[in-house]
């Protein structure tokens, strides 16, 4: 779990029991629909979102993040797969009021020690290629990149430690990240 309480908004990041999802389902689902929205449906371009949320809830593990009481985010990941050395992190979005905040980071430890936990050394997803704050984002977590795809780059994380802190050996600098996104932006 990690959480912070600052002089201004008191925050926890945690990974549900399989029992908790339930109580979850209309937050994930209306986060959701609300990124959605502000992405003028490109979030999930082509998909039926209400089918793909099904197979997600049915599927995946969740770490939310709940500020002051309310769930402003969660993460959801594949971790049924313990033949792969990778845990796959098929949504992860938290609201624009949060974002910026070190809040993500702290979702994206919480996921990173229960992926940890079950025997996985990395974690993958896939993101767009023109949501380059998300991928500034990854980059500065220690993702690299290891694939484009047409539409979206693949991205991988090794966790060689767990300690509250930090998830990988390969935290990047700004100028580091900077670099990786000139790249991608000049393709």
């Amino acid at each position: 779990m990690s959480a912070n309480r600052s002089s201004r908004r008191s925050w926890k990041a945690r990974v549900l029991a399989p029992h908790e999802v339930a109580e979850y389902v209309a937050d994930i689902r209306q986060l959701t629909r609300d990124e959605q929205e502000r992405q003028a449906g490109e979030l999930l371009k082509g998909i039926d979102l209400d089918n793909f949320l099904d197979k997600v809830l049915a599927k995946a593990d969740f770490a939310v993040l709940n500020v002051e009481g309310k769930c402003c985010g969660f993460c959801a990941f594949y971790t049924y797969e313990p033949a792969l050395e990778a845990a796959f992190i098929t949504l992860f979005l938290v609201t624009p009021d949060v974002r910026r905040s070190g809040m993500a980071r702290g979702v994206l430890e919480v996921v990173a020690g229960a992926a940890l936990q079950y025997g996985f050394r990395y974690l993958t997803l896939r993101v767009r290629q023109d949501n380059i704050p998300a991928i500034r984002f990854y980059l500065g977590q220690g993702f690299r990149i290891v694939r484009r795809h047409e539409r979206d780059i693949e991205m991988s994380l090794e966790m060689t430690a767990l300690d509250g802190t930090n998830t990988s050996k390969n935290d990047k600098n700004g100028s580091e990240v900077n670099a990786e996104i000139k790249k991608i932006t000049e393709m």
